[in-house]
């Protein structure tokens, strides 16, 4: 009993070994355990910088989705006011076509109601009453309407996008717009050609002129036009009307990563279609290069930190 209890270790023996951690630690010298100590604040700037990324770029995302969501409601807005507009202008053409289908009135009452929409309607340029030979029977146009934009009596449709457009409604038999070539300086100008019949034959159509400056100057909300840059386009993408915001500078290329995109939208015009586009820009506010200032001077206090 006595031999076995000699051969159990003492208490004060038992030694717990030393973490490797410490023993690594232990064997740096003074000067690289200043240096690796300075690690810990540098890690915690580090991530305090990404939070405060993290939380910009959220941010700003999240108004990016807010202010696209309002342009496109306000576009949609928009386009719904310009097509119950255009839309009116043709029930009223459509009375008229039927009422000369009817011979209930003749050249000279075509010409009066002709006159009459347009000095009402500022949008409408110019009526013509064109017979299924392709003669201008009857015309009125408006003062505005350059000379060789007008249309005279006892003229013949000569070939181009108007005759074209003449012939297909021959054979659809229904309302259709068009666009005019753009020649020199021009007025754009669209068109809306209602066919005429004579007992279930056609027997010509109502060209009517609109101009599409006053179609957006009039049919355009005006809270839609004063918040954005409000432009009608055509199926090419040239400017018709209204105004477009100039291309990003190189200063503002540089911060794009903010704004990868313009805030804007577009639309098609209905009834007009693919013809007519209209599309809307927001304005560029001061708002944004305080944000993206302020972004900055967080990110530049935080390396210097």
């Amino acid at each position: 009993m006595l031999m076995q209890d000699s051969t159990l270790p003492e208490p004060h023996e038992a030694v717990p070994p030393v973490p490797w951690l410490r023993r690594w630690w232990r064997r740096q010298t003074p000067g690289r355990q200043d240096r690796f100590a300075m690690l810990a604040p540098l890690a915690a700037v580090l991530l305090f910088l990404a939070a405060i990324i993290s939380a910009f770029w959220y941010l700003r995302l999240e108004e990016m989705d807010r202010e696209q969501e309002a342009v496109r409601r306000d576009v949609e807005y928009a386009q719904q006011r310009l097509r119950l507009r255009l839309l009116e202008r043709q029930e009223q053409l459509m009375r008229i076509a039927r009422d000369i289908s009817n011979k209930d009135i003749d050249r000279e009452e075509f010409i009066g109601r002709a006159e009459t929409m347009v000095i009402q309607y500022p949008e409408l340029q110019a009526l013509a009453w064109i017979d299924d030979r392709r003669r201008i029977k009857a015309a009125h146009a408006g003062p505005s309407v350059p000379v060789q934009q007008q249309r005279r009596t006892g003229e013949v449709l000569r070939p181009g996008e108007t005759e074209t457009t003449y012939s297909l409604v021959r054979d659809l038999q229904q309302p259709v717009y068009s666009q005019p070539p753009l020649v020199g300086e021009t007025v754009p100008l669209l068109q809306l050609h209602v066919p005429l019949a004579e007992q279930a034959r056609f027997g010509g159509v109502i060209l009517a002129q609109y101009s599409v400056d006053n179609l957006m100057r009039y049919g355009l909300p005006a809270e839609v036009s004063a918040r954005y840059a409000v432009s009608l386009l055509d199926a090419k993408g040239r400017l018709l009307a209204g105004q477009a915001l100039p291309p990003r500078g190189t200063a503002g290329s540089l911060l794009a990563w903010a704004a990868p995109h313009a805030n804007e939208w577009e639309v098609p015009v209905s009834p007009v279609g693919n013809g007519l586009v209209l599309r809307a820009q927001a304005y560029r506010t001061s708002l944004r290069v305080v944000g993206r200032g302020l972004f900055w001077l967080v990110g530049t206090l935080s390396a210097m930190t």
